[in-house]
């Protein structure tokens, strides 16, 4: 049976009923040049059932992002966190602002007799910064609200390819992903004595995955629009030598699709 979190259930039925109350832009405001686009969206998506799992689950996919009138539609790659820029503009230069995305969760029937890592946030800051016009480095740096509760984030490398300035948008390039000792531990750590069937492990901080993410989003007309992706991790250092990875696999695979909707504020 396909499990859906319940927060994520939530975030769907939110974005579903903003979807079917939003008016469609009109005319008149085509002709602005003052404020903010915003597109929302839901989809499917298949991700890893928990990290270092030999098995994947289908879930929803939200999506939120938004960017200023007169500007090109951002880039955004599946793996980075919502967010806007407080200091810069994000698609040119060095661009500085909040983040915040999903923390992965793990059920206690996942792995009996292991702890349960429940759902919840990541909150932290990212920066961009753009030394090509087709290439983009971005830094995040979060914190778990709920969830495993420790530090965690992300470097990624883009290159970035666009049709026009409202046109389809392709990114693809490498990530490496950090965890304080406290987030490793979360999901790849066993408790002193062994739980689970699984003798006891204590990763520390460091690296935990290299990988590469490709996404793909595809304006149909100036209202709705599809968004694609495709990803793979594999799990390094100590993620890798945990007994839960052993007994499951360190390449983990996830695609997703979603469908948008744009409007303006």
């Amino acid at each position: 049976m396909i499990r859906f979190d319940k927060m994520i259930r939530t975030c769907l039925l939110s974005l579903t009923l903003l979807l079917a109350t939003l008016p469609l832009p009109a005319a008149a405001q085509d002709q602005e040049s003052s404020g903010r686009n915003v597109m929302i969206g839901t989809g499917v998506q298949w991700i890893p059932a928990y990290p270092g799992a030999d098995s994947n689950r289908i879930t929803f996919l939200p999506l939120v992002d938004t960017w200023r009138v007169g500007e090109p539609m951002t880039p955004e790659s599946p793996d980075e966190a919502f967010g806007f820029a407080v200091l810069g503009e994000r698609n040119k230069g060095i661009a500085v602002g909040p983040a915040l995305t999903f923390a992965p969760g793990r059920k206690a029937e996942d792995l009996p007799g292991l702890a349960e890592v429940g759902f919840g946030m990541e909150a932290g800051l990212f920066a961009d910064a753009w030394p090509l016009t087709s290439l983009r480095l971005r830094a995040e740096l979060r914190q778990g609200l709920g969830a495993h509760k420790a530090l965690t984030g992300d470097l990624a490398g883009d290159y970035v390819w666009r049709r026009g300035n409202e046109g389809a948008i392709l990114t693809v390039g490498p990530r490496l992903r950090w965890g304080s000792a406290k987030y490793n531990r979360a999901y790849y750590g066993v408790p002193a004595g062994g739980a689970g069937g699984f003798t006891a492990y204590q990763p520390g901080s460091g690296i935990y995955a290299v990988g590469a993410t490709a996404g793909l989003r595809l304006p149909l007309n100036r209202t709705f629009g599809l968004y694609t992706y495709v990803g793979y991790d594999r799990l390094v250092g100590d993620a890798k030598d945990s007994p839960i990875v052993q007994a499951g696999k360190p390449d983990q695979f996830s695609a997703g699709l979603a469908l948008t909707y744009r409007f303006r504020l």
